[in-house]
């Protein structure tokens, strides 16, 4: 096909680095090949019993029909509950968009807010869709490093300017597991109100957190709720990817008009499945705990290892991910990672998926079993063995 015909929006955007990881593995798969997978990004828990009851149950009422567009009442309500009781925050269902995943959410908001001209700060090492979506909202993607927000979040001035109109956080942080500070959110929240930019809280990962860590929205200091766009979703803290629910809270006056933005998209959200979400979010959370606690010892056992070897990484205080250095092996990320495929037949991404400074490393995801996660990592150091240094 010739690309005359193809739009400036769509060759300005490219594929996902991890997909491109786990289909690649998925065909090895096919081919039979025993390939042990730290490349995937979510949980390998089962949606528990009781929600995937409540989404059967609605489908046998006949929740098979539109819902409105931002989403059942009951499910927003159910969100408003979650927030006040998770972080303290007040929040009502008419500041809420049900969503399809956070994905759908962060591009609305995006979309709603950026122009020609702005500019977009972003973390690096991030997410692989945020400067695809600031290249979509004709904005300019200002990146700088991930580690100036936990150890010196004073120096992003030197990145604002009278163009900064959004800047996105993720904490927990996807790929490397940190999570930013109270103090740091606190100095954060006071750029974003003496240059008088909004901020985007990706915090698809909030509630899971080790070393009994407390976590905070930006949203809760002074002045700050009506400059913050949440994203929630349910994906991860109840292992409900394939079911697809996230949600957007803002400012009421902003999400007005980023449901033009979702309606244009999507529509409405699913009907029985926002029935699932809803038990979810309002019943017990033990279900969550006791994910987070095997996470945990998965994360322990990642730590040991990486240590044990002397290769580097921040620890990962959420999440589920591990992203040691590996530059003193004297390859880049995308050459070891396929140096472990082949000699180790294991799949992981290569650091420089998420951005110029994710170079160097390379993300684990500790979502196999604890069996198959020993079984990999003894796959690993027999590689390595086999490397001169």
């Amino acid at each position: 096909m010739s690309t005359e015909y193809l739009s400036e929006r769509v060759k300005g955007i490219f594929l996902s680095k991890i997909r491109e990881v786990m289909e690649k593995t998925k065909r090895l798969k096919a081919k039979g090949l025993d390939i042990v997978d730290f490349s995937m990004g979510r949980t390998d828990f089962d949606t528990p019993y009781h929600i995937k009851e409540a989404a059967k149950k609605a489908l046998d009422q006949g929740m098979v029909h539109y819902t409105t567009s931002v989403g059942t009442i009951s499910l927003r309500e159910a969100i408003s509950l979650r927030m006040k009781q998770d972080y303290n925050l007040e929040t009502n269902p008419s500041e809420i968009i049900v969503t399809t995943g956070s994905t759908e959410a962060i591009y609305i908001a995006t979309q709603t807010m950026l122009n020609p001209g702005d500019e977009f700060l972003i973390p690096d090492p991030m997410y692989v869709y945020y400067e695809g979506w600031s290249f979509l909202g004709g904005a300019k993607s200002v990146n700088f490093p991930f580690d100036i927000l936990i150890n010196n979040p004073q120096a992003l001035k030197q990145y604002i300017t009278e163009n900064t109109k959004l800047l996105i956080l993720t904490s927990p942080h996807n790929p490397t597991g940190q999570v930013i500070k109270k103090d740091s959110l606190e100095i954060i929240a006071d750029l974003a109100k003496e240059n008088d930019f909004y901020v985007i809280s990706d915090d698809v990962y909030y509630k899971i957190l080790y070393d009994n860590l407390d976590y905070c929205n930006i949203a809760l200091f002074e002045k700050m709720k009506e400059r913050t766009m949440i994203i929630g979703s349910l994906s991860k803290t109840y292992s409900m990817d394939g079911w697809r629910v996230g949600y957007l809270i803002g400012p009421k006056e902003m999400i007005d008009q980023a449901l033009k933005m979702h309606q244009h998209v999507e529509n409405c959200p699913n009907t029985f499945v926002q029935e699932g979400a809803k038990i979810a979010l309002t019943s017990s959370q033990s279900c969550v705990d006791k994910m987070v606690s095997e996470f945990d010892r998965r994360r322990r056992l990642m730590m040991s290892f990486f240590d044990e070897l002397k290769i580097p990484y921040a620890r990962p205080q959420g999440a589920f991910f591990i992203f040691p250095n590996i530059s003193k092996y004297g390859m880049t990320s995308k050459e070891f990672c396929d140096f472990l495929l082949e000699e180790a037949k294991l799949a992981a991404v290569p650091g420089d998926a998420f951005g110029k400074y994710g170079e160097g490393y390379v993300r684990f995801a500790y979502t196999k079993s604890y069996e198959n996660i020993e079984k990999g990592l003894n796959r690993i150091k027999k590689a390595l063995d086999k490397l001169i240094l």
